[in-house]
């Protein structure tokens, strides 16, 4: 598998989906289930997985061919999604 851009900007969306999932998950743990955190989950579940289809099946897919300003906002999003995460 070789890692392209475009198979990169679905890397990293779907890394952004798996960890804003868990903490909207950690979230209801603490807060209780609101409907709020449920569809909160249930999207980023979905990014996640139409994230993996990009991963695996960019073809199928799209998305950017270089390293465009939407390839950089996704690769920043998934990084501050995971600071959030550990914070």
């Amino acid at each position: 598998m070789e890692f392209t851009p475009r198979r990169t900007f679905w890397l990293a969306l779907c890394w952004l989906g798996a960890t804003q999932s868990l903490s909207w998950g950690i979230a209801v743990t603490r807060v209780g289930v609101w409907p709020g955190n449920v569809a909160a989950i249930i999207g980023f579940a979905l990014l996640t997985l139409v994230a993996l289809v990009g991963v695996f099946r960019p073809e199928w897919i799209g998305g950017p061919d270089e390293r465009t300003p939407v390839w950089w906002a996704a690769a920043v999003a998934a990084a501050v999604g995971t600071v959030a995460l550990l914070l």
